[in-house]
């Protein structure tokens, strides 16, 4: 059996009462021992109690007083911060819509924008309507007012246009067998001059006969004429060669600096400092690079035609043997290789094997 007892002096009682049973034979020991008191689960009761035991009543009741306090103050912050958010909430929804109002205007505004420039380009496009239906009739006036004229001046028209064709065909046929190229180059040699009067002529040809088959043939002549003008061009030594102070040594008859002696000079002596860039005078063929004698390093180009240039002297070369090179392209640094008194560039053209003036071609 068991036996409960809320308190102390319960307690004492009931095992005061087992053992007296014990003694009096009623209980044995060993089901005595099997007894045991236990108090019931902690109650409110019992805890408060238990605090008045432990602490006193002055201080339990303190202590009752600050929880409530406290649960009070809790409740207090919590409903300040409740209002807090609430505020906040209503401050963000008002930015929110003062924000949407002011993007609700600017549509509107952008809208009737919108809606002005339709209405302009609409009213635009309207008048441009009428505009073009008037230049419309005006054209229509035109074209029947021309065949009005060609109906009443067919015969006259007729006769006219047959003495301008046999007048045009005259000046086709003397164009046709006319060779721009030779009469050029044998004439004066003014090349630059030459491709502008072709394209001069090519204007005027097309002024006068329009879109035409005999138009197109004498393009297409006047352009071979110029295709052969511009490759004797570019073919044509007239580059100068180097950026130079001066003239040295010209072309001909001079004293030779070493031995003193009257000897014939074959080219254009220009100074300039050593590493001058050195350029071709014309397109053509690299036929010499390297060294060459009194010339020291030296390159020479054949132009075709019957032309050559010669470059002496050079401190570098670059370019080849066999190489293609254009006018104006560098092929050389300048330099005082070979038989020479200070640095310079010795320049010579050679046409049918035979030195000319180089001043005749690079004159400035």
């Amino acid at each position: 059996m068991r036996f409960y007892a809320s308190d102390k002096a319960e307690s004492k009682k009931v095992v005061d009462r087992l053992w007296l049973s014990v003694a009096e034979g009623r209980v044995s020991r060993r089901t005595a021992r099997k007894v045991y008191v236990r108090r019931k689960a902690v109650s409110a009761r019992r805890f408060r109690t238990g605090l008045k035991d432990v602490f006193g009543t002055a201080v339990f009741e303190s202590l009752g007083a600050a929880l409530a306090v406290g649960l009070c103050l809790v409740a207090a912050l919590g409903f300040c911060q409740m209002k807090r958010t609430n505020e906040e909430l209503m401050l963000s929804n008002k930015s929110l819509n003062g924000q949407n109002e002011s993007i609700q205007r600017s549509l509107n505004d952008k809208i009737s924008l919108l809606n002005s420039v339709i209405n302009k380009y609409e009213q635009l496009t309207k008048e441009q309507r009428e505009e073009l239906d008037v230049k419309e009739t005006e054209v229509e006036e035109s074209k029947a007012y021309i065949k009005e004229l060609i109906a009443k001046h067919e015969d006259d028209l007729t006769s006219l246009t047959e003495a301008e064709e046999a007048k045009l065909q005259e000046l086709i046929d003397t164009l046709s067998e006319l060779d721009l190229f030779d009469s050029v180059v044998s004439r004066s040699g003014n090349l630059y001059q030459a491709t502008r009067d072709i394209d001069a002529a090519k204007t005027a040809i097309i002024e006068v006969l329009g879109e035409t088959a005999q138009t197109s043939e004498l393009i297409d002549h006047l352009d071979s004429e110029k295709a052969d003008i511009k490759y004797y061009r570019d073919h044509y030594p007239d580059y100068y060669p180097v950026n130079g102070d001066h003239v040295s040594s010209s072309y001909g008859w001079r004293r030779d600096p070493f031995t003193g002696e009257s000897k014939f000079h074959s080219g254009l002596d220009i100074v300039c400092d050593t590493g001058s860039s050195v350029w071709a005078a014309a397109s053509g063929t690299v036929i010499e690079a390297g060294e060459k004698g009194s010339y020291g390093y030296c390159v020479l180009i054949d132009h075709g035609n019957g032309y050559m240039t010669r470059y002496a002297h050079l401190s570098k070369i670059l370019v080849k043997v066999g190489e293609e090179v254009q006018k104006g392209e560098k092929i050389a640094y300048s330099g005082m290789t070979g038989r020479a008194t200070g640095p310079h560039l010795h320049f010579e053209v050679i046409l049918n094997g035979e030195t000319k003036q180089p001043l005749d071609y690079i004159g400035r």
